[in-house]
């Protein structure tokens, strides 16, 4: 199988996922109820999660559907970038300070060697570390922080990529009040574009790197 027909294959198959879990949602539970429980929270409070939940493996895609009924779309992205940047900036303290010596001795004594990732290869591994679907946003800042990344590359390019991968469910919440089929079929496009352009960003990554 080529690697383009398995990333369509990908591609499809997250957009079938996401179909499916707007049917469940929306038979098995009342995205009014959850919206207006959202909607009703305090802001500070909402922010306050946002920027400190995820340091401990909370779920930030949750958080952004709750920002979205909040706070709606614009407002909900903006809240959502800043609690992205917060969370970059606490997770690479806590790395530098608290993680990186007994993960280092963790790999020293199973004799794995931490990758050291060349100048030229910053931009692109951040970018994709940021995009690439599976593993929790959490484990993402974490890792980036542990590497050899500056801190200005981690910020400056992860900032805007987990923003533009989390904007699926800030609209998400943003509609979950009066969830209509227009509003799904715009989530289902929307999200899918997204996951082609980073399946797309991914591809010349790769084979800007096979070049090289």
């Amino acid at each position: 199988m080529t690697a383009k027909k398995r990333n369509r294959i990908i591609l499809w198959t997250i957009v079938g996922a996401i179909l499916i879990s707007i049917g469940i949602l929306s038979h098995s539970f009342s995205l009014r109820t959850i919206h207006t429980w959202a909607a009703n929270m305090n802001g500070w409070v909402l922010f306050l999660l946002m920027s400190l939940l995820p340091l401990v493996g909370v779920p930030m895609s949750i958080l952004c559907i709750m920002a979205g009924a909040k706070f709606g779309p614009w407002e909900g992205l903006a809240i959502t970038g800043i609690g992205v940047a917060i969370n970059l900036v606490t997770s690479w303290w806590i790395a530098r300070k608290w993680l990186r010596g007994p993960v280092e001795r963790l790999l020293k004594k199973t004799q794995y060697k931490k990758p050291q990732l060349k100048k030229g290869e910053y931009a692109g591994v951040c970018l994709l570390t940021a995009l690439v679907p599976g593993p929790s946003y959490t484990l993402k800042n974490y890792f980036l922080a542990l590497s050899n990344l500056p801190f200005r590359i981690i910020f400056w390019i992860g900032l805007p990529a987990h923003i533009f991968a989390m904007s699926p469910g800030v609209f998400f919440g943003t509609f979950s009040g009066s969830m209509t089929t227009p509003k799904a079929i715009f989530l289902v496009v929307y999200t899918g574009l997204l996951i082609g352009a980073s399946q797309y960003l991914i591809r010349r990554l790769h084979a800007r790197k096979h070049k090289a």
